[in-house]
């Protein structure tokens, strides 16, 4: 797997709740339990924006909900 924001080979991947880019662990800012089975995880990229480190500190999700 390649990390999408630094594009180094990496072994686990995580998604970005806010930019949706899958990246690894050396790229993650920061990660949360929002519940006992949701975590949040935003990148350094995210991070750097402030609209959407305000979004990662009072708890709000983007996430892409699909009707089915």
């Amino acid at each position: 797997m390649i990390c999408e924001r630094c594009k180094k080979d990496i072994v686990k991947s995580v998604t970005c709740n806010y930019c949706n880019r899958k990246i690894g662990y050396e790229c993650l800012k920061s990660q949360k339990k929002v519940s006992t089975t949701e975590r949040t995880y935003i990148c350094k990229d995210c991070w750097s924006s402030t609209k959407k480190r305000g979004r990662y500190k009072s708890y709000i999700i983007f996430k892409n909900r699909t009707a089915s």
